[in-house]
């Protein structure tokens, strides 16, 4: 079966052509306007480990944006994207454009595989006009990793 290595939201991302390395640009962790709002666009970027049984099998991963404030069917979206592989690793990026944001709290997009949920990006967002603050910390790592011997290195 098909493992997910990983997923991320971001405004965008790009696939480099001569090496097929992905760069995602400005990940989405908190959005701050004046509600209601809009996120312009988003790409949901997953990669899948495949095992050599999934070769020539069909996939359907799904993107799914819950919609809490609707009263109506359904509750959420979903962006359902299909597809069959050779290789070890398949990407797959779900582009949306012009999403609608009516309330604060958590926007929790899910990514299935075959239906059943496999991970979930957390989006908070934030009421300008409220005094919540905004932000993520961040910790980093001053020195490199070693990697090798590590005696080597003194």
């Amino acid at each position: 079966m098909a493992t997910l290595e990983y997923f991320v939201v971001a405004e965008s991302v790009s696939t480099d052509r001569e090496t097929n390395n992905v760069s995602v640009f400005n990940i989405l962790e908190d959005v701050s306007g004046k509600l209601p709002l809009e996120i312009p666009r988003l790409v949901a970027v997953s990669a899948w480990n495949m095992a050599p049984e999934d070769r020539d099998k069909d996939f359907q991963v799904t993107l799914r944006i819950p919609q809490p404030w609707n009263e109506t069917d359904p509750k959420y979206f979903d962006f359902p994207i299909n597809f069959t592989t050779e290789r070890r690793r398949h990407r797959v990026s779900h582009r949306l454009e012009a999403l609608q944001i009516k309330e604060p709290g958590e926007l929790r997009l899910q990514i299935l595989l075959n239906g059943q949920p496999v991970a979930t990006h957390v989006i908070t967002i934030h009421d300008r006009e409220s005094s919540v603050q905004v932000g993520v910390s961040d910790t980093e790592t001053a020195q490199p990793p070693m990697i090798g011997n590590e005696a080597s290195r003194e």
